[in-house]
């Protein structure tokens, strides 16, 4: 549930000499609420990996000495 206007509140703290510093308290605070961005307007966020993360997997990938190893553990399991 949000706060709306109905749920605003001000305090007067100090030397309020004209109702015009008064005004421009309040309207300057009631702007700052409205500035928040509540979680349904986040925009959807895209993770992507890390570039180490990135990299090693290529390497892993694309090795042909780690692929040679891969395939004998997995014919030593096999047997």
């Amino acid at each position: 549930m949000m706060a709306d206007i109905d749920d605003y509140y001000t305090a007067v703290r100090g030397c309020t000499v004209t109702l015009g510093n008064f005004a421009k308290a309040t309207f300057d605070s009631i702007s700052k609420t409205y500035s928040y961005v509540t979680l349904d307007l986040w925009k959807e966020t895209v993770f992507a990996k890390f570039p180490y993360q990135e990299i090693t997997d290529h390497l892993a990938k694309h090795d042909s000495r780690v692929n040679m190893q891969r395939g004998q553990a997995a014919v030593t399991a096999t047997s």
